[in-house]
């Protein structure tokens, strides 16, 4: 059996960034020699997953597919996003070649020890009178994969009958459901353009964070002055380090309204979870705190494909 690299980060939960080529963090958290062909290998030595948003818009070609699980590491585990053409134009109905496509790129995932939940967002106006929808077709997919389903219409968090006829369906097929947490973002008015653009893009809805399933899904949304995420990362470590106590692998994915941000929130959420829990392991150090930095050339451009 070949020697695995020594491990990077905990194996008690996931955490990660909603993206891995974000240019400004080349230098102060990535080193500065980083590039394009180099950037998922060393954002994959920080963090042990990522949002796969990509395939929301387009399918990869099965060689980036490989490519990306050869460049992570052997922790490493992506959470691919269900296309926009199954969840936003055919709103989950007629969508079986749509969904055929994607489930042999999760295929290929799982095959390659890579794959973490694949979640479906569903789009706005999909209210609770499209429940059943949603049930056809999730006891449709295969059960080989985690799925997490996040809602986005308010008629699913009325505390009541709609919300628990949502969890009792998702409990019931072993999905996840996505806790969105916006509450740092609208706290209090926005500090600058990036935190006014994100509120008007970003929905926010109430927070439970009850978990239907095995791998407790959430997409935090922090503002870009870390020291204000406090209180929430406070409560959301809390109940991350509840689930994996009860066994469970919790995916945390920390969104900033600039996600120049990001990383140094997730390692504050980390260093929370720490304090509750001493046997998670410290975040690796960011390139700053261990090398002089500087800025990716001029002209250096991070495709994702």
């Amino acid at each position: 059996m070949a020697q695995t690299e020594p491990t990077r980060h905990t194996s008690a939960y996931y955490l990660g960034c909603p993206i891995w080529t974000e240019p400004s963090w080349i230098g102060p958290i990535l080193p500065s020699k980083t590039n394009s062909k180099t950037i998922l290998k060393a954002y994959s030595k920080l963090f042990n997953t990522v949002e796969g948003g990509s395939t929301f818009y387009a399918l990869p070609p099965m060689a980036t597919i490989e490519r990306w699980m050869a460049e992570a590491g052997p922790n490493f585990r992506f959470a691919m996003k269900f296309p926009k053409a199954i969840s936003h134009e055919r709103r989950l109905m007629a969508a079986h070649n749509e969904t055929a496509a994607f489930l042999k790129i999760l295929e290929a995932m799982a095959d390659g020890g890579r794959l973490g939940p694949a979640f479906l967002q569903l789009p706005p106006s999909f209210n609770i009178n499209s429940i059943d929808i949603l049930e056809a077709y999730i006891k449709n997919l295969p059960s080989d994969f985690n799925y997490a389903v996040e809602i986005r219409h308010i008629s699913f968090f009325d505390n009541a009958d709609n919300q628990q006829r949502l969890d009792d369906l998702l409990s019931n097929e072993k999905v996840n459901k996505v806790i969105f947490d916006s509450r740092p973002l609208f706290s209090s008015e926005p500090q600058d353009p990036k935190e006014a653009e994100a509120q008007k893009r970003k929905p926010h809805f109430p927070v439970h964070y009850d978990s239907t399933a095995d791998t407790p899904f959430v997409r935090f949304i922090a503002r870009n002055e870390i020291e204000v995420n406090a209180p929430w990362i406070k409560e959301s470590a809390q109940a991350v380090n509840k689930w994996i106590l009860e066994g469970k692998k919790p995916y945390i994915f920390i969104h900033a309204a600039d996600e120049a941000n990001a990383p140094r929130v997730a390692k504050a959420f980390n260093d929370q979870l720490r304090r509750i829990n001493p046997l998670i392991p410290k975040t690796p150090p960011f390139a700053s705190e261990t090398s002089p930095s500087s800025p990716p050339a001029d002209g250096e451009q991070l495709d994702l494909f």
